[in-house]
């Protein structure tokens, strides 16, 4: 059980304390540090750039290194990378500091994941994935709100640094952490797991979705700000809102994932909700915005079990580490273009036109998994 639970506060804890980047982030650049859309739209591609070219050497070294070990290391970075976003002002300084905050956050996220997935508690992978998930948006969705509190009571800068502190102290309990075996996976085992198309229509697949993570960190925040004209505590319980739909949908799907044919149905349901969603919530009411954004949310935790859940299955735990590394690389690739065309859009045209074309984009990708259930049927 410990296998189970200690990771998953350990996640908890950090969602918690970092929900100021989820999506507060880009309030700051825009209204406290004054960055241009594009400048904003540059730096959350940088970040999805920096995820890119980490994936696979970060995969590759949860093989060969104990995760225990990264989490630590990318907790401490992290932790001082916080104090210096809180500090630095000017742009062209803050790059550098972003793009260490950016390199830290994927090697801990990446690293714990690895690691959860790699212990193996004796239930059932999806049941075990439900709840490590649920207890990353338990601590997300208290983060956002006290996030928010702490940002009005202290302002953003001196919450970044509190977080620091906060990070660094996380980093002691992390050295408990159950050890990960380890085994030297040549470049030519991953390419071979890679090289099944299976496998490669799933990472393609999972790009084309990230994309839409772009459209969000470089339109949601401002859209609810610039466009439904939100307090930054009310921001924080329409996030809320959200991310507790994510938590009843991952635990109780994680249950039901591992049933036979229901991974292809999820993923169908995950799609449609997630798209329809992302459309929905643009209308201006505040009460037809936020039931969207639920709906938007019990699709993305349907999503969110799919990938981990395909991850978990298509690779063997040797393998794993640097196979989860290629499937991650793939979502960057997604995440960066999302970044790039919608923080652009955005600027030109509005934040509400990232979001209905990203839902459009979601929809469309439905149609590959009917195809291949018609074939399927076909066979039987």
């Amino acid at each position: 059980m410990r296998t189970d639970w200690f990771p998953s506060l350990i996640m908890s804890v950090f969602t918690l304390v970092t929900s100021i980047t989820t999506f507060l982030i880009s309030v700051f650049f825009s209204e406290n540090l004054g960055f241009t859309g594009n400048q904003i739209g540059f730096l959350f591609s940088l970040h999805a750039l920096t995820g890119m070219f980490a994936a696979l050497p970060s995969g590759i070294g949860n093989d060969r290194i104990t995760s225990r070990t990264l989490v630590i290391a990318a907790l401490i970075v992290q932790a001082v990378s916080f104090v210096f976003m809180g500090i630095v002002k000017a742009y062209w300084l803050f790059l550098p500091v972003f793009f260490i905050w950016s390199l830290s956050t994927w090697l801990f996220r990446w690293s714990l994941d690895v690691q959860f997935l790699k212990t193996d508690s004796g239930k059932e992978v999806g049941s075990r994935i439900g709840f490590y998930q649920s207890w990353r948006f338990i601590g997300a969705t208290i983060g956002i709100i006290s996030s928010a509190y702490l940002i009005r009571r202290f302002d953003f800068e001196n919450t970044l640094m509190i977080v620091g502190g906060v990070i660094l102290l996380l980093s002691i309990p992390s050295a408990f952490l159950a050890p990960t075996p380890v085994a030297k996976v040549s470049l030519a085992e991953y390419k071979a797991d890679f090289s099944d198309r299976k496998v490669m229509l799933f990472a393609l697949w999972l790009m084309l979705f990230a994309s839409h993570w772009g459209a969000e960190q470089t339109s949601y925040a401002l859209f609810l700000r610039k466009v439904l004209h939100l307090s930054i505590d009310t921001m924080g319980w329409y996030f809320a809102a959200e991310f507790a739909a994510i938590i009843i949908t991952v635990m109780v799907a994680g249950d039901q994932i591992g049933k036979n044919g229901n991974a292809h149905k999820i993923a169908i349901y995950g799609l449609a909700a997630s798209g329809i969603g992302h459309i929905g919530m643009i209308f201006p009411p505040l009460p037809v915005s936020i039931s969207f954004r639920i709906l938007h949310g019990v699709g993305d935790g349907y999503m969110m079990l799919v990938m981990y859940y395909g991850i978990a299955k298509l690779f063997s735990a040797e393998h794993l580490g640097g196979n989860a590394g290629l499937i991650n690389l793939a979502t960057m690739i997604g995440y960066i273009m999302g970044s790039l065309i919608y923080g652009a859009i955005g600027e030109a045209f509005g934040y509400a036109y990232p979001l209905w074309i990203s839902g459009v984009m979601m929809i469309f990708l439905i149609f590959p998994l009917l195809s291949v259930r018609l074939q399927r049927l076909a066979a039987q």
